[in-house]
C-alpha cells in the first residue's frame, strides 16, 4: 500500500482550493458582465462559495506547515478513489500536466 506525506496532501489540497477560487472569481466576473447589476445579488451564493474555498486553501496550507504534521505518512487509499488523474497527482505531490483551459465558446 502506497503512502503519502500528510503535509504534501494538505499542500496539494491548498493548491486545488486556491485554483478553484481563482476559477470562480473569473466566472463571477463573466456572469456579472453578462447580467444586469440588479441581478448580481443572485450571485451571492457564489460569493459565499468563493469565501469558503479561499478559507479552506489557507487552512490546508497552514496545516501543512505545522511541525506536528511534518513527516507524518498516511495511506493514499482514499486518493486512489479520485477519478481525476491530475488531482491524484497533485495530492501525492507529483503534479501531472493539468487539463487544457477550455476554448472560447459562443453562447446563444
Amino acid at each position: 500500500m502506497a503512502q503519502v506525506e500528510l503535509a504534501v496532501l494538505l499542500e496539494g489540497m491548498a493548491m486545488q482550493y486556491a485554483k478553484a477560487f481563482s476559477e470562480c472569481r473569473r466566472l463571477e466576473a463573466i456572469l456579472l458582465d453578462a447580467c444586469c447589476q440588479k441581478e448580481g445579488t443572485s450571485l451571492q451564493g457564489l460569493d459565499v462559495l468563493m469565501q469558503e474555498l479561499e478559507q479552506m486553501s489557507v487552512l490546508c496550507h497552514r496545516l501543512s506547515m505545522q511541525s506536528d504534521v511534518q513527516g507524518v505518512q498516511i495511506s493514499d487509499r482514499a486518493i486512489e478513489h479520485l477519478t481525476l488523474s491530475h488531482l491524484r497527482g497533485v495530492l501525492r505531490g507529483r503534479p501531472i500536466a493539468s487539463y487544457a483551459a477550455g476554448a472560447d465558446v459562443e453562447l446563444f
